[in-house]
């Protein structure tokens, strides 16, 4: 980086320097007329390359600025520093340009979006001690890795060996590439910086999918527009179950996993009108009577397997017909999952049931009078209100006759 530093000194417009190199007495040099600057004072190939003569005189702009003035426009010499070096011969693009291109450099830039200060210390000013200069002294050599932040994070304190590191072109331990993430399962934890740029590097830092995980589609858990190696693993789009699935309103479909948000995909289906129960059979249907409800999105049975999600083995449910065998919730009815209307009044059993007491002469005014736990009167469902949520004694498994 200091080598690179030298080189880039010339800009782009060698052409609009060049009577520097021309032979004309100097302003100090009284009547001897002496040669300002060598042949090879624009050439970063030479020895006497004006970058690499400014090193040598440990950086001492004032130099330079003796002929080409202070602000180096022009000076004595009128010949203005600012034809190559727009900004100046001190800014940060007079050596960098709009960044480093060796090695690592645009990878770590342009695609991981990492500031120059998470390896570097980035100094306020040229001049800053540490940065080109050491007690005055120019500093030869490599550019000092001095790791910021991000390398250092730790998600387990278990998961650390040792502080980060780098050490002959090798970064250790570092939270950025994986070698302090918890069964990371990446095949390049420890990468060299002069490295060839991988193409679809995922596997690298961490397997793809990492150890543990079931489910190989990243975009299902960790939603694309989540920052990434930030230290914070990001699950769904939000916080909370509906970050994955369901809304602000539900943590019930729809949105499914998949982004659907129509009844016809069998990840949204007939969900809200369990909860909702619009027909007012009854009262809502807790997740928890069809799923296994984690309290930690990392709970077993939760997202350590495949999807689709499990659904509670006592009803039946059969994915291909899209239909429960139970006969507790819609007896023979057996509504499809993904239909619009599936369970109405008397969808479930006839007014009145053909089994038992019943005569076909009864109506829904008729089922009080042996059903009073369950209707009203007036043929309605009794729902009770309650703390935690409207409830009712219909469809529950349990025929209540008194």
């Amino acid at each position: 980086m200091r080598s690179l530093s030298v080189a880039v000194l010339t800009g782009v417009a060698l052409a609009a320097l060049a009577a520097c190199s021309d032979v004309r007495p100097r302003p100090d040099a009284g009547t001897r007329a002496v040669t300002v600057h060598p042949d090879g004072i624009l050439d970063p190939a030479s020895a006497d390359f004006h970058g690499k003569e400014l090193q040598r005189l440990d950086w001492d702009f004032a130099v330079c600025a003796s002929c080409h003035g202070s602000d180096f426009t022009g000076g004595a010499a009128k010949v203005s520093c600012l034809s190559c070096h727009a900004e100046g011969p001190t800014a940060c693009t007079t050596c960098h340009g709009a960044g480093p291109t060796s090695n690592a450099h645009v990878v770590h830039r342009e695609v991981a979006r990492l500031d120059c200060s998470e390896c570097h210390v980035v100094p306020q000013h040229w001049n800053d001690e540490g940065h080109i200069l050491a007690g005055g002294v120019a500093i030869t050599g490599p550019a000092r890795v001095t790791f910021g932040a991000r390398a250092g994070i730790t998600l387990d304190p278990g998961d650390r060996k040792a502080p980060p590191s780098f050490q002959d072109g090798t970064c250790s331990n570092v939270y950025c590439h994986g070698d302090a993430l918890h069964a990371a399962g990446g095949v390049a934890l420890e990468p060299r910086w002069d490295d060839p740029a991988p193409a679809g590097a995922c596997n690298r830092c961490h397997g793809a999918p990492p150890p543990g995980h079931a489910q190989s589609d990243c975009a299902t858990c960790h939603p694309a527009s989540a920052p990434h190696i930030d230290g914070v693993v990001q699950v769904g789009r939000g916080p909370g179950c509906a970050g994955c699935h369901g809304d602000a309103t539900s943590s019930a479909p729809p949105t499914d996993l998949s982004g659907n948000t129509q009844i016809t995909a069998i990840g949204v289906g007939a969900h809200r009108a369990h909860l909702a129960v619009p027909s007012g059979l009854r009262g809502p249907i807790p997740c928890q009577t069809c799923h296994l409800v984690p309290t930690q999105v990392d709970d077993p049975g939760h997202i350590d397997s495949l999807p689709p999600a499990e659904v509670n083995a006592d009803l039946s449910w059969d994915r291909a017909t899209q239909t429960c065998g139970t006969t507790n919730c819609h007896v023979a009815a057996r509504p499809v999952w993904t239909a619009r209307g599936g369970a109405t009044c008397g969808s479930c059993h006839g007014i009145p049931p053909a089994n038992g007491p019943h005569t076909p002469t009864m109506t829904l005014f008729s089922c009080a009078a042996c059903h009073s736990q369950t209707m009203d009167a007036f043929g309605t469902i009794l729902l009770t209100p309650g703390p935690g949520g409207t409830t009712s004694k219909h469809m529950n498994g349990v025929v209540d006759v008194q």
